[in-house]
């Protein structure tokens, strides 16, 4: 009972601070503000299809090439990804040479540059199929949307 009345200090800051909680739970859950709900997506379009104003047509033909493009590169990016595991495990190898280094980072570079090419590829197809005033605007769209990941690591 003594710890109790030496304690009283310690027991009301004790009290306001739980009565500060629950009114900082109520302010935020109860009586803070509402967030608009957004509206059902109905269809979602793809980025360059908005940002290009395409019709349904050309929306339609450029996502069916997305689909195909990343069906065909998926085993690619899948090796690439392998590939440098393997490589990451060599970490502990304390005898891995200079020259196996180079070898592994040369097979990875050669992996990289066929799936680098074949990216490049699938943006000129699509190009192609733009209008010379969307081709204008895809000129600029695409090399952002390369780097557009690196910068969030992006």
């Amino acid at each position: 009972m003594k710890a109790i009345t030496r304690n009283k200090w310690f027991l009301a800051l004790l009290g306001v601070l739980l009565l500060g909680n629950i009114a900082l739970l109520l302010s935020f859950f109860v009586f803070g503000e509402r967030q608009p709900s957004k509206p059902p997506k109905t269809e979602e379009r793809g980025y360059l299809a908005c940002e290009l104003n395409q019709n349904a047509t050309k929306e339609k033909l450029f996502k069916e090439m997305k689909e195909k493009f990343f069906r065909e590169m998926e085993p690619v990016w899948e090796d690439v990804r392998k590939t440098k595991d393997s490589f990451y495990r060599q970490v502990n190898n304390s005898v891995l040479s200079d020259a196996e280094i180079a070898e592994w980072t040369s097979r990875i570079a050669a992996k990289n540059r066929v799936s680098d090419e074949m990216m490049f590829r699938h943006f000129r197809e699509l190009r192609n199929y733009c209008t010379p005033e969307q081709q204008a605007k895809y000129d600029t769209l695409v090399p952002r949307m390369m780097t557009r990941g690196q910068r969030n690591k992006k």
